[in-house]
């Protein structure tokens, strides 16, 4: 699928004037280690205005500054929790004028997102090369806009915004990562591909000790509910996944990708290979436990966890159902 790229914004004429914003998370993964060379490289770029961020509500009074000095330019120097909060307090608050275009820097355990809609290369490579363009406007660079999820139905809380929602065995998958995977010195999207061979093997072999299934009532574009247990469900606007994979095969014009298997689908291993790729497959329909569609909104109702680019959430009984819906669209900068 081509990437729907625009031309740059008028007003995002590089040249010294561009107004030019970075917010670091010194704990995602990528940064864990320091962030000196990014320090040393700033330092040849006063014009940036470099805010580093812990917390959401740390995210929040970030962009808040950013927003009072106008900034064309958002730089994300984080993981996709990192731009994970940025999307949410970006939703939550006016920006004077023309809104920012992001970019992102490949500075997480997995990245994700930035893998997908962001700067390629080592961050300190992709953040050189993208302040050599705003000097210089060396390099072509173009806009890809995106739909972002919007979640609604957690806890008491806002919105939430990302690019990656997922429930029932991606959450199992994920604090098996973190349980099994990271502890033994192994991250990034070899993490992902570990935990992902595990979680099919588990299945195939009905091992419910690791992948247990979870009941959830599913209604799609305002459709009636219907309850079945499942394996896992997603929902995203990304493009690609950890290793390139692409595990949507619905042929509806719509903005978001739905993916869903029913608790222990039949011919798993020899479906997956196929449907991954985003291809069809003679036993993955629903039949056999395999649905996707490409839909407007989602209504999942369920007792259990959910993530939201990697970040995870315990909702609220009482809160249910989940909603996920397009929340409006985000620029994002390639370079």
């Amino acid at each position: 699928m081509p990437e729907p790229c625009t031309r740059l914004p008028h007003h995002l004429n590089p040249g010294k004037a561009l107004r030019v914003g970075l917010i670091s998370n010194p704990l995602s993964g990528g940064n864990r280690k320091g962030l000196q060379a990014i320090r040393d490289l700033l330092v040849r770029h006063p014009q940036v205005f470099h805010l580093e961020t812990t917390t959401p509500l740390d995210v929040g009074e970030a962009l808040a500054e950013l927003s009072r000095r106008q900034a064309e330019v958002v730089v994300v120097n984080g993981g996709d929790g990192t731009v994970h909060s940025v999307l949410t307090e970006f939703y939550h608050r006016p920006w004077p004028g023309q809104s920012p275009v992001l970019a992102l820097l490949r500075a997480g355990t997995a990245s994700m997102i930035a893998r997908d809609v962001g700067l390629s290369g080592s961050r300190r490579a992709a953040l050189k090369r993208l302040l050599n363009w705003v000097s210089s406007g060396q390099g072509r660079a173009v806009v890809i806009q995106r739909p972002i999820l919007k979640v609604e139905g957690a806890h008491d809380q806002k919105p939430l915004y990302g690019m990656f929602f997922g429930a029932a065995g991606i959450c199992q998958g994920i604090r098996y990562c973190l349980d099994r995977v990271h502890t033994k010195g192994v991250g990034g999207q070899l993490a992902a591909g570990v935990t992902l061979a595990r979680l099919l093997v588990a299945s195939a072999r009905g091992d419910r000790r690791l992948l247990f299934p979870v009941p959830v009532s599913v209604g799609l574009d305002g459709g009636s509910q219907e309850e079945r247990e499942f394996l896992l469900i997603l929902v995203s606007t990304l493009e690609r996944l950890f290793l390139g994979i692409r595990p949507y095969w619905g042929t509806e014009i719509a903005p978001l990708y739905y993916t869903a298997l029913t608790f222990h689908p039949r011919h798993l291993l020899k479906t997956a290979p196929t449907l991954l790729c985003g291809k069809k497959s003679r036993f993955g329909t629903p039949e056999h436990g395999y649905h996707s569609h490409k839909i407007q909104a989602a209504r999942l109702t369920f007792n259990g966890d959910f993530t939201l680019d990697g970040e995870l959430y315990t909702p609220d009984a009482r809160s249910n159902p989940i909603t996920v819906t397009e929340g409006g669209k985000a620029s994002f900068l390639k370079l």
